[in-house]
Order: structure tokens, then C-alpha cells, then sequence
């Protein structure tokens, strides 16, 4: 064979050129080139002459026009000598030498199950928590004849004096308990006390004072308000000398040993996110304060301009350095998102079908997937391919161009719908008496089949994809394979097509 004038012409082509075209899959005549130029460095002959070392040889073609089929060797009508097509070639994969790998940069990687969870990016602010807001308030009207804090943002101790409260009712309620106090106590009786003593109470005298007055202390004419808890006044809602009602607050305090961080998550990630999902935290003012928290609310409204909807993360604040109205810049990580992954550049999406290439024993050989959401640079896997099968992620478009060339997407398709029954094909030829598109089947008047020790006979088969019988026509002569046992009532054809005319 002139092998030696097919590959100078070959490699004659531009390199660039070659590898754009093929990548596209859209050069015909390129890519059957190519086809022959990945599977020419194995060569088509043995070393004592045989065609495909002895293999069934199912037709030849013109490299150029390797859409063209011929039943034996010879000259193509372009003047090109014909290459076979090896039967192992069909039935396995592309196969590709070591040194046309490296040539070509053929990368493998093997698919992985990794976590894929969505993380989500937001911004956020600091804020008061909430839930540490006290408020000093008064049980009884009065006036306020002093006041601990002047100005708002002071900060305060638990149990430090923050204002002194003139109540007159108060006043005379001491009075009241310390005249019951003063009778004898056979004429007084035990609940009269007891009443007097909850009063002064119920009216927010601090016990000490009360205790005082029941060893003979004299009454206070004010009495002082204490700081419930640590932190820093935010409101202050009476100045000195100023009056003041029953159940009104003179000082609000916040508590800052620990802070909200709001965020606001954008309305389309809403349903990646939930309560407890773990939140990577950092402070533009802190650069090196990295905070880790969970999100441990959602709130149930969102923003109509901005379209995002604000999630909670509570965090500690030691020392008090996150200061409210802080910015944080924030990364929400997603969970329980294990799944099998390659990465996006090995999947091929031709409009019809979805495919990576995988290695296996016989070659490189597509394998239609079903895929699931992408993660970055990770494309999910649903169906197809398990878990440490090697697949291609650099120069698979030339593999599957050449697949394409070898009937191996044909089969593929042809299988995709239902997985073909174990055990090898039958191979056949004859004519098609009728066909039934819509019930996938097709009477065909064959030769005899030695495989199944057959006569000639005219019988009805199944095909497996009904879509291989479009652009066949009653009387044409085809070549077809198929299942060597019944499914049902039925032999089933796997590939079927027209017969390279003669």
C-alpha cells in the first residue's frame, strides 16, 4: 500500500489548520485524514502481509472520503489507495499510538467523586445582636436626679449604678412598711407585713434597701437603677431632672460579646441555602481575622429592588473589636453535595448527544453521559461513566471525530435506549422487502447466516434504533448485525446500513 504518499499528503496540511478543524468536528475531509493518520502509526498490515493482522476486514474506504464504502482494495475514485476497516475497530475503540498521544497532548484524568456543593459569595455587615439588648427601665413614675451615662456608645459594667430615681410614691410606700414594721407584732398581723414588703418591691426597690429599712434604717428618698448586663448604651431616654413613667426606659444597652452578620444572598442562589450551612468569614478591616460560622437564620422577606434575601450568621465578638456597621466580605459553602465529577473540558455536547471519552483496553472509545449541574471548573455525571474511569480532557474532539469515522457513535446511539443483550453479533446482508418506522422494524429477504446456521429466508427483524432505518427505501441492499437470541418474538438488529454499492 502507498502509505508512504498518505502520510506525506497528511502531513502536508497545517498544523494549526488541522487541529481547529478537527476540534470542530466539522471538516469532513480533514478529519478523515486525521482518522487515518491517528490509526496509520499501528498500520493496517502485519509483518507477513495480512490485512488486519488476520481480522475480519467489513469494508475499505477512501481516507478522503471516508464516508464511502467499498467491498475490496484497490484505488479510490480520487486516486487515493483504500484502507481497511478492521472489524476490531467497530467493535472496540479508536486506538491511538504512545508517540501520536504525546504528539497530539492527549490528556487523561480519571473521574473522581468530589464534593461539588454550591458555595455562594455575598457581602455583609455587622450588626447588634439583638438578643443581648437590655433596657433599664423604672417600675414606678418619678424623676431622674441622676443619671451615670451622658452620652451614647459609653460602656457599662453588670451592676453599676446608671441613674438615681426620685419616686414620691415610692417614698411613702417605705414609710408605710416601716410604721407596719414599728407595730407590735400580736396586733399586726404576719400578712400585713408581708403585703407592706412585696409593695416596696413590686415598686423596684432593691432588697438591700428594703433590708435596710428592716433594721431600722431610715427611708431613701430615691432609689438606684442598675445595668442588667455588660455593654454599651445605644439610647438614652431621660436626661437629669427629667420625669419619667412606669415601665419607661432611661438607657437601652447592647451587648457585644458576640455580633449578627447579615448578609445579602442573591434571589437565584435562595435555594442553595439553608439553616446551618457553614459560612467562611472575612473583615475588610481584620484581613487576617478569618471567621468561621453557620447561618442560623433566614429572613422571610426579600428586597424588591436588589432581588436578594438576608441570611444571619452569629459570631463571638471578644474584646468587642467587630464594630456595628462593619463590612465582611462572606462565602457560603454548600454540604452533602458529593457526586461524580470530570472536569468540563472532557465533555463534548454536540446538540444531539453528550459524550466523554474514556480509555479502556481496546482504545479510546465515547461514551454518552447524562450530566447534572457544573461547580466551577467540575461537571456533574449522572449516568454513563463510573467512578476511576479515565476519560480525555485535552484532544478528545479528534477521538471522537475518528469514532464518528468508525461507526462506534452509530453503535453507541444505537444502544443508548435499551443496553443489547450479552454475546456476539451476526452479520448479514441482503434486501429490504418493507419497512415499519413506527414499530421499529424491518423485513429484509438475507443471504445465508453461517453464524446461525440460516438459509436464505425473508424474515421480520427489530431494530434497536429505529432512527438507523431513515434514508432506507424498500429494495435497498444493506448490511446489518444482529442479536444472535430472541428478545421477545424478534432477533434485533444493532447496525444496519446501506451496502457500499458494487
Amino acid at each position: 500500500m502507498n502509505r508512504a504518499r498518505i502520510l506525506a499528503s497528511v502531513r502536508s496540511i497545517d498544523r494549526r489548520k488541522l487541529l481547529i478543524v478537527l476540534g470542530a468536528i466539522l471538516a469532513t475531509v480533514a478529519a478523515g485524514a486525521l482518522g487515518y493518520w491517528l490509526l496509520g502509526a499501528g498500520g493496517k498490515e502485519s509483518a507477513d502481509g495480512s490485512v488486519c493482522d488476520g481480522e475480519e476486514v467489513l469494508y475499505w474506504y477512501d481516507p478522503m472520503v471516508p464516508d464511502q464504502h467499498f467491498e475490496q482494495s484497490g484505488m479510490s475514485p480520487m486516486n487515493m489507495e483504500l484502507i481497511p476497516k478492521c472489524a476490531s475497530e467497530v467493535a472496540g475503540g479508536v486506538r491511538v499510538s504512545p508517540a501520536m498521544i504525546q504528539n497530539l497532548g492527549i490528556r487523561v484524568v480519571v473521574a473522581e467523586v468530589r464534593d461539588i456543593a454550591p458555595t455562594v459569595p455575598a457581602i455583609g455587615r455587622v450588626e447588634i445582636d439583638e438578643r443581648l439588648i437590655s433596657e433599664v427601665q423604672t417600675l414606678t413614675s418619678g424623676f431622674v436626679e441622676y443619671l451615670g451615662v451622658r452620652a451614647e456608645g459609653e460602656p457599662v459594667q453588670r451592676g453599676s449604678r446608671i441613674a438615681s430615681v426620685y419616686s414620691p410614691e415610692l417614698l411613702t410606700a417605705q414609710y408605710e412598711y416601716r410604721a407596719v414594721l414599728a407595730m407590735p407584732q400580736d396586733v399586726t398581723p404576719q400578712s400585713l407585713r408581708a403585703a407592706a414588703r412585696s409593695r416596696l418591691s413590686l415598686l423596684g426597690l432593691p432588697d438591700a434597701q428594703i433590708r435596710q429599712l428592716e433594721r431600722g434604717g431610715a427611708p431613701q428618698r430615691t432609689y438606684p437603677v442598675y445595668a442588667p448586663a455588660s455593654g454599651v448604651v445605644t439610647r438614652i431616654g431621660a436626661r437629669p431632672g427629667a420625669q419619667v413613667q412606669l415601665g419607661q426606659s432611661i438607657v437601652t444597652i447592647a451587648g457585644l460579646s458576640r455580633v449578627w452578620v447579615v448578609a445579602e444572598v442573591p434571589e437565584a442562589a435562595i435555594g442553595d441555602i439553608h439553616t446551618g450551612l457553614p459560612v467562611e468569614i472575612r473583615f475588610p478591616a481584620y484581613p487576617d481575622d478569618v471567621r468561621e460560622g453557620t447561618i442560623d437564620y433566614l429572613y422571610p422577606s426579600l428586597d424588591q429592588e436588589a432581588r436578594t434575601a438576608r441570611v444571619r450568621i452569629t459570631i463571638a465578638n471578644p474584646g468587642g473589636r467587630l464594630l456595628e456597621g462593619m463590612f465582611a466580605n462572606i462565602l457560603i459553602q454548600g454540604t452533602g453535595g458529593m457526586a461524580l465529577v470530570v472536569p468540563s473540558e472532557a465533555v463534548i455536547d454536540t446538540g444531539r448527544r453528550t459524550v466523554v471519552v474514556v480509555k479502556r483496553e481496546s482504545g479510546f472509545v465515547p461514551v454518552e453521559v447524562r450530566i447534572g449541574r457544573e461547580a466551577g471548573e467540575w461537571t456533574q455525571i449522572l449516568e454513563g461513566i463510573e467512578a476511576g474511569d479515565e476519560v480525555v480532557t485535552s484532544g478528545q474532539f479528534l477521538i471522537d471525530s475518528e469514532a464518528s469515522l468508525s461507526g462506534i457513535v452509530e453503535r453507541l446511539e444505537a444502544n443508548a435506549s435499551v443496553a443489547p443483550a450479552t454475546g456476539d453479533l451476526a452479520s448479514a446482508s441482503g434486501r429490504v422487502r418493507a419497512i415499519n418506522t413506527p414499530q421499529g422494524t424491518v423485513a429484509i429477504e438475507h443471504g445465508p447466516v453461517p453464524a446461525m446456521n440460516w438459509p436464505p429466508m425473508t424474515m421480520t427483524f427489530g431494530v434497536r434504533n429505529p432512527g438507523q432505518l431513515r434514508g432506507l427505501r424498500t429494495g435497498d441492499r444493506v448490511q446489518f448485525r444482529f442479536q444472535p437470541r430472541q428478545q421477545g418474538d424478534r432477533y434485533i438488529i444493532e447496525r444496519i446500513a446501506k451496502a457500499p454499492a458494487r
